[in-house]
């Protein structure tokens, strides 16, 4: 996952600048201050808990938009996108864990979304999810991880060999990415229309996306990207300790994982299943039909998750 998809991104630099010109599509949500930079967050529905969904190391809230038409009917859901990202403003540290969960909790603060939540996290966005949930376990009654990135799925090259990136120290890390940085690759040519599964979205939702993807290539930097891995490395590392520190570290808290049934590994599927462990009343959902972005590929399926979560919650909380 992490080693072809997600940090492939951060090693391909996109010397195209967008022009000024350019049309920005209207937000889908609003853009609320939380002290000098504004984030993007849409909510829909009513109901508590609230659900919150995290997008991918490179993705956007519209693909959350077929989930979140399903969920607003039974509770509150609310997507949001991380600094730098389509509508949200650029931060001083973009994706490192410690500005997104800073990021996250004020977001939440600013626009009057109290606790308690259900968290919801895409690929990369389930490690987001888990370490804000480690941070502020009272404001979390419940986790749905959709193809959730393993803490041992960080993968990078050193040395020319393919290794965890949970094994790599800071200085190897820097090492990774210092070939890119002095010599950049050639740049990535911008998206011009939506690739399936996008094309299940909106045309004006699929145009939406388009934007923002040539938004945040021609913003990709990789003077600085690396600190993001270091951060998530760090974080991974965090997070697999306490796992295997004690069994069903998250007690009974509602958890679901899902993970796609097309193109996965063996190893993917061992490492996922053993996240379920992280609570005693975990539960994992093949989705059969599905890549890596099950929210678009199978909405209904993550939305009944999203529901029994929500559901357990519901009868935790009133007691």
């Amino acid at each position: 996952m992490i080693a072809t998809q997600v940090l492939s991104a951060f090693l391909l630099v996109s010397a195209a600048v967008l022009k000024a010109q350019e049309p920005v599509p209207p937000p889908l949500g609003e853009l609320v201050d939380i002290g000098g930079r504004r984030l993007h967050i849409h909510c829909t529905g009513s109901g508590s808990p609230t659900v919150v969904t995290e997008s991918g190391s490179s993705s956007f809230s519209i693909e959350w938009a077929l989930v979140q038409n399903r969920v607003s009917a039974f509770t509150q859901i609310c997507s949001y996108d991380r600094a730098g990202f389509a509508w949200s403003d650029r931060g001083p540290a973009e994706n490192t864990v410690e500005e997104t969960m800073d990021d996250l909790y004020l977001l939440l603060r600013a626009a009057h979304l109290q606790p308690p939540y259900v968290l919801v996290g895409h690929s990369l966005g389930g490690m987001y999810v888990r370490a804000y949930q480690r941070r502020h376990p009272d404001d979390v009654v419940g986790l749905v991880l959709v193809d959730p990135t393993p803490e041992e799925d960080a993968e990078y090259l050193y040395a020319g060999k393919s290794t965890q990136g949970i094994l790599l120290n800071y200085d190897q890390l820097a090492s990774v990415y210092a070939p890119y940085i002095k010599n950049p690759p050639p740049p990535l040519e911008l998206p011009t229309a939506a690739d399936t599964p996008y094309t299940k979205l909106s045309p004006e939702l699929q145009r939406a996306e388009v934007w923002a993807e040539r938004l945040w290539r021609s913003r990709v930097d990789m003077s600085h990207s690396w600190i993001s891995a270091e951060s998530w490395r760090q974080e991974f590392i965090a997070l697999r300790a306490l796992r295997l520190s004690t069994p069903h570290l998250l007690g009974d808290l509602p958890l679901i994982v899902l993970r796609r049934g097309q193109r996965t590994t063996d190893v993917l599927i061992q490492r996922e299943a053993a996240l379920v462990e992280l609570s005693s009343n975990g539960k994992l959902v093949v989705a059969a039909e599905s890549d890596h972005l099950i929210q678009l590929y199978q909405p209904d399926l993550v939305t009944q998750a999203i529901q029994d979560v929500v559901g357990q919650a519901r009868v935790v909380h009133r007691h």
